[in-house]
C-alpha cells in the first residue's frame, strides 16, 4: 500500500496563522508605542503649561506695568471771596438817669412831735407825729420847721426832730400869734378844774449860776389818760462864764418820786440858753405835782420850778 501526503490544506492554514501572528504583533507594537508616546505627550503638555503660565503672568505684569497710573485729581484752589461783614446793630445809649430831686425833710425822734399851727407852744396843737415819722419841710422860722401836714402848712419844734437836706430851706413869715378873745365875746364854757398855780422857783438853793426861766406842762391840769403822754417844756439859762455840769435834768413827780430824765451827764455852756421839750407818762390815776428838777454831779438835787398840778384819770 502506498501512502500520499496532501499538503495543501496544511499550507493554507499556516499562512493564515502567520498573518494572524503578524497582525497581533503589529497591534501590540502599536499599543506599546501609543502608551509610550501618551506619557511623553502628557509630560510635554505639563511642560508647556508650566512654560505658558509664567509667560502669561509676565505678560499680565507687563500689561499692568505699561498701564499708566491714574494721576491724583488736584484739589480745586479756593479763591477767597469778599464776604460782607455783618453790620453791627447800633444799641442806643441808655438815657442818663433822671436825678431825683432832693427833698428837705425832718424825722421825728423817739418821743415823736406835736404839730402846731405856728412856731410856738402858744399856737393851737393840730396833731401828733409818731416816732420815726418823716415829713417834707417847706420853710423855717427861728428854731421851728414849717411842714406839710394834712394838706396845709404846720409847724414842728426843731430841737426834737432830725433835719435832712435843709440847707436851702428859706425863712418864711410865721402866722400872727393867737389873738386874745375880746371881752365882749361870749365866753367859751370850760370844765371846772382846780386852778393851776403859776410855777415858781423852788426852795432857795445853790443853782450853780443856772436861772430857770419857765416850766410849762402842756394841757395842764388835764385830765390825762393813764399811761398817756404828758408833754412839758424847759427853759434854762446859764448866767455864769463857765460850764455847769449835771447828772440829770427833767420832770420829777412829787407824790411818787418818778423822775423823767430828759438829759443825763451833760453841761451847760457859759451863758447858754437851753430849751427842751419832753414827755412823761403816769400809769396810775390821781392828782400829781410836777417839778422841773436838776441833779448836779456832786449828788445834790434841786427842784428848780414848780409844782404844776395834773390829773390822771
Amino acid at each position: 500500500m502506498s501512502m500520499s501526503l496532501n499538503l495543501r490544506p496544511e499550507r493554507g492554514c499556516s499562512v493564515w496563522v502567520i498573518v494572524g501572528w503578524v497582525v497581533l504583533v503589529a497591534v501590540g507594537v502599536a499599543l506599546a508605542w501609543y502608551g509610550f508616546t501618551y506619557e511623553a505627550r502628557q509630560e510635554d503638555a505639563g511642560s508647556e503649561s508650566a512654560s505658558v503660565e509664567p509667560t502669561a503672568a509676565l505678560a499680565t505684569a507687563a500689561t499692568v506695568a505699561d498701564t499708566p497710573l491714574a494721576q491724583p485729581t488736584a484739589a480745586p484752589t479756593l479763591v477767597p471771596t469778599d464776604t460782607p461783614l455783618p453790620t453791627p446793630t447800633l444799641v442806643p445809649s441808655p438815657a442818663p438817669p433822671t436825678e431825683t430831686p432832693v427833698v428837705p425833710n425832718i424825722v421825728t425822734g423817739a418821743d415823736g412831735a406835736n404839730v402846731r399851727a405856728g412856731p410856738g407852744t402858744n399856737f393851737t396843737r393840730l396833731g401828733y407825729l409818731d416816732p420815726g415819722t418823716q415829713v417834707p419841710v417847706i420853710g423855717r422860722y427861728s428854731d421851728w420847721w414849717q411842714i406839710e401836714y394834712e394838706g396845709g402848712p404846720a409847724w414842728v419844734y426843731g430841737e426834737i426832730v432830725t433835719p435832712f437836706n435843709v440847707d436851702d430851706v428859706s425863712q418864711v413869715q410865721p402866722p400872727p400869734s393867737p389873738t386874745p378873745i375880746p371881752s365882749t365875746a361870749t365866753p367859751i364854757p370850760t370844765a371846772t378844774a382846780t386852778p393851776n398855780p403859776t410855777p415858781t422857783p423852788g426852795p432857795s438853793a445853790d443853782l450853780r449860776g443856772l436861772v430857770p426861766n419857765s416850766y410849762e406842762v402842756e394841757g395842764a391840769p388835764g385830765p390825762y389818760g393813764p399811761g398817756g403822754d404828758i408833754w412839758f417844756n424847759l427853759d434854762i439859762t446859764n448866767s455864769v462864764a463857765w460850764e455847769v455840769e449835771y447828772n440829770a435834768l427833767g420832770t420829777w413827780v412829787q407824790e411818787t418820786g418818778q423822775f423823767q430824765k430828759s438829759w443825763t451827764n451833760q453841761a451847760f455852756k457859759p451863758n447858754q440858753n437851753f430849751t427842751w421839750r419832753d414827755r412823761i407818762r403816769i400809769s396810775d390815776t390821781g392828782t400829781y405835782n410836777l417839778w422841773m428838777r436838776i441833779c448836779f454831779t456832786d449828788g445834790a438835787c434841786v427842784n428848780m420850778i414848780g409844782p404844776v398840778a395834773v390829773e390822771v384819770k
